[in-house]
């Protein structure tokens, strides 16, 4: 099996291949996790960084089709950040290190003790604790909580073009002004990390110049 019989696969969705518990009823960490991994044996065959954020925006993609095709009435339950950043750096190592081939992904069956733990960690860590916290929708905590995911959820739907127009838009209109903003500016503005703007300013070819803003 590879990559050609998969364009015949009806669980091909999007470019994603659905990893299934059961019918209806998706495998949506190891969907993810699996796809996060394809397209890190992709980048370094095409001779690409395997950054973290190309890494982890391939694992919400697949993550986010999953949940959308295979729910099962369950709400998402996207591991947090820090999770997914462990998570893309042992992707890196493992595609690195050679232990996984570009279509023969680990899975949760046949994974090493190290693969297995790549995908039983993510978002195990305080899991107890926070299902305390989460017993009562009603309290400060949870709802609380869930704005903070409900505004996280909306940043994160924006695509890596939509973000570069965003990013494009607002450094445009800032040296409209006669100022060249600062990266974390512009993060904090539209939701980003500093990281990710600068790699999109990188990527427009508007990275900040050194020195002092110009002035009006």
């Amino acid at each position: 099996m590879g990559e050609e019989t998969d364009r015949y696969n009806p669980d091909l969705i999007d470019g994603v291949l659905v990893r299934w518990i059961n019918p209806g009823r998706a495998a949506r960490d190891e969907t993810a996790f699996r796809h996060a991994l394809k397209t890190a044996h992709r980048l370094r065959a095409a001779g690409e960084r395997m950054t973290d954020a190309a890494i982890i925006d391939a694992y919400e993609r697949a993550y986010n089709i999953a949940q959308r095709e295979g729910a099962d009435g369950r709400a998402q339950e996207m591991p947090p950040m820090r999770d997914r950043q462990t998570m893309a750096r042992r992707v890196r190592g493992y595609v690195t290190q050679g232990k996984t081939d570009s279509y023969s992904t680990p899975t949760a069956r046949y994974a090493t003790t190290s693969q297995r733990k790549a995908l039983a960690t993510m978002g195990r860590r305080g899991g107890q604790k926070a299902a305390q916290r989460w017993s009562d929708r009603e309290s400060d905590y949870a709802k609380g909580a869930l704005a903070e995911l409900k505004t996280a959820n909306m940043k994160r739907s924006f695509s890596t073009d939509e973000n570069k127009g965003r990013v494009l838009a607002y450094v445009s209109s800032r040296k409209r002004e006669g100022y060249d903003p600062a990266s974390v500016e512009v993060a904090n503005e539209l939701g980003l990390s500093v990281r990710r703007v600068n790699e999109l300013r990188k990527e427009l070819g508007i990275s900040r110049k050194r020195g002092r803003p110009a002035k009006k």
